[in-house]
């Protein structure tokens, strides 16, 4: 036998400015989708007391039929019944009488937004409800995913109210998630990485969700469209857990501390990216909710394990991810759409609250993280400038106590290094005390700074020690035997490369058959590296409109190159000291130019490494030559 259970009648009046229609309306859960009709509202065997009655999860949607007897005693005759949700896939309004079933308001999915009665974000339907009367109404809906909606009914001003009230909030919700869009943007542009990215993505799909949960897609953005914004609403609703865990695995990097964790998250991530098509087919995200129900062990482990890990912002992140877990997987899954836990369950504002809470906490924990890993950068450099110091400072106590003439040299030598350090030290140290103290406008563009100044330190250092006694790189020069004609072959093809200075080179022609054929020792990649200097000095000293002259001469055994140029001249005093490391003239000091005093030291490595000597005089053109001399073979 069945018991009925019969619903108490509905009375208006002027006391009561809202009623929950559920817990005086008769529901009866449309499986197979019956047309209504008379002799189905007259059935009492399938009519049951709305509050009492648990539906069954349903791979494909529903009708739910809602009957009330309304009784009006109030001083109004226009009602207004809500839903909770911006719009239905389905909505019917019948008058029910003795003879017959009327329908009165009709919603279909592909009717559009000005097919309302109601001009607002989210939907509202009029009744009319004459005074002192009596009325039975028949509201027949489906909701996505076949969830519970809270069915009430306003008068005016508590309609007016209420809407005014959903449409600050939703704004309100919806500005605070685009400003932290806005933000996790900048970061991503400062910052790409693909933890930024995924979390990016997410971030922006969670925002489309709240617009689209508001109602303000159906309302400013596509008014017009009816089915196709549900299909937007299952792919937002379908996708949204994908970015979710691209975020989670890049954060944690699963792939490199939790590696089995993260094989279980691929298997997820590609079961959530199937269902995509299938729901999108199908019309419903059953199977959708069916995962995310059965993924809630999985997150608390995640939980678990990221709360014990002691990376910087990683509780925080668990807080977030735990959140998730509540209100989205357990509140609103398992709780309202397939537990029957909460049955006037206000799902669409738990979503909207939970993800919003999750968007905080995520954003503080990677605020966190970026904070960290600048203190550790910063650390690192303050750690390296402060050990470079201590190290000019050891080097220069070592030789205190030399002899006066190798004291004297050394604190010149010191002196010069200390002048070619103290310009990029200055620099670094402002760029690191800027870091430290957060007053820089571009941290991404001070880190660049910061870079560029230790290439520049390790370039320094390079050439340095090239030219040092113990250095390697020119112990086993890549000697080979060539003859004049290929020396000048080889000077011609380094002329060629240059196209900065007026440069007159040796022409073949001009050399006999024999003098061509004779052979020497020497290093051709050192060579070039010494033209090439001596080019660049005589561009630094001389401007652009300096003129180079090349000259080989092979006078006796040996062969002589000279490189003339028409800059500048120094004094006779100083061509012996310009080959020694870190020496600048003052006029080079002076004039500003970048030089540190390497070259032409590095020169003098190479060539004597090949056997042969270089040296300096002044030269026919008015500026500087330099002559490079090898020994001819017999």
């Amino acid at each position: 036998m069945t018991l009925q259970v019969y619903a108490a009648q509905l009375s208006l009046d002027n006391d009561t400015a809202v009623h929950d229609l559920k817990l005086y309306g008769q529901l009866y859960f449309n499986y197979k989708n019956v047309p209504v009709s008379r002799s189905l509202v007259n059935d009492k065997e399938i009519w049951h007391k709305a509050d009492a009655v648990k539906q069954k999860p349903k791979i494909t949607s529903y009708s739910k039929l809602l009957k009330l007897d309304i009784s009006n005693t109030s001083s109004e005759q226009t009602w207004y019944i809500s839903f909770g949700y911006a719009r239905l896939p389905l909505l019917r309004i019948y008058e029910v009488s003795t003879d017959s079933v009327v329908k009165v308001f009709e919603l279909q999915p592909y009717h559009n937004y000005f097919d309302r009665k109601i001009d607002d974000p989210q939907l509202y339907v009029p009744v009319k409800l004459e005074q002192n009367s009596t009325k039975t109404l028949l509201i027949e809906y489906q909701t996505f995913a076949n969830a519970s909606a809270n069915i009430r009914l306003h008068n005016y001003s508590h309609y007016l109210r209420t809407s005014q009230q959903s449409t600050m909030v939703n704004g309100a919700i919806s500005g605070i998630v685009f400003a932290i869009l806005l933000i996790i943007l900048v970061n991503l542009f400062f910052n790409p990485n693909k933890t930024n990215v995924f979390y990016a993505l997410w971030t922006f799909t969670f925002f489309m969700i709240v617009v689209d949960m508001a109602g303000f897609t159906s309302k400013y953005i596509w008014p017009h469209l009816g089915a196709e914004s549900s299909k937007f609403s299952i792919f937002l609703m379908t996708t949204v857990p994908i970015l979710h865990i691209l975020f989670l695995k890049s954060f944690l990097q699963l792939q490199r501390y939790h590696k089995k964790l993260n094989i279980t998250y691929k298997v997820v991530l590609a079961l959530y990216t199937l269902l995509i098509p299938l729901s999108l087919w199908l019309n419903t995200v059953f199977f959708n909710l069916v995962l995310s129900s059965l993924i809630i062990p999985l997150f608390l482990y995640t939980v678990s394990w990221s709360w014990n890990q002691k990376a910087p912002g990683i509780r925080v992140f668990s807080l977030s991810l735990f959140n998730h877990v509540l209100f989205v997987n357990i509140f609103t899954i398992v709780g309202a759409s397939f537990g029957n836990i909460f049955p006037n369950f206000a799902i669409a504002d738990y979503i909207k609250v939970g993800y919003l809470l999750e968007v905080c906490l995520f954003t503080i924990a990677l605020a966190i993280q970026n904070k960290s890993l600048q203190n550790q950068f910063v650390s690192y450099l303050q750690e390296q400038v402060g050990s470079l110091q201590e190290n000019l400072s050891e080097e220069k106590l070592q030789h205190v106590s030399n002899i006066n003439e190798v004291k004297i040299k050394e604190e010149q030598l010191f002196a010069d290094l200390s002048h070619e350090l103290r310009t990029p030290l200055t620099v670094m140290k402002i760029q690191v005390e800027s870091l430290q103290h957060n007053i820089v406008d571009n941290v991404h563009l001070s880190y660049g700074k910061l870079m560029n100044k230790i290439d520049e330190l390790n370039g320094f250092i390079d050439n340095l020690m090239k030219v040092t006694p113990s250095g390697e790189v020119y112990k086993n020069p890549n000697i080979k035997t060539v003859n004049i004609k290929g020396l000048l072959s080889s000077i011609k093809s380094i002329h060629d490369s240059s196209n900065t200075l007026s440069i007159t080179t040796p022409d073949v022609m001009t050399y006999d058959v024999r003098e061509q054929m004779r052979c020497f020792d020497y290093d051709q990649e050192g060579f070039k590296i010494v033209l090439e200097e001596c080019y660049q000095n005589a561009s630094s000293h001389g401007g652009a409109q300096v003129a180079v002259s090349v000259h080989v001469d092979n006078e006796k055994d040996e062969v002589v190159i000279s490189i003339d140029n028409s800059g500048s001249t120094i004094n006779e005093k100083d061509f012996n000291r310009i080959f020694s490391p870190l020496v600048r003239l003052d006029g080079s000091r002076q004039n500003g130019q970048s030089h540190n005093g390497m070259g032409l030291s590095l020169c003098k490595k190479i060539i004597e490494s090949s056997n042969g000597q270089i040296s300096a005089a002044n030269s026919k053109l008015g500026g500087l030559a330099i002559h490079v001399i090898f020994p001819l073979k017999a």
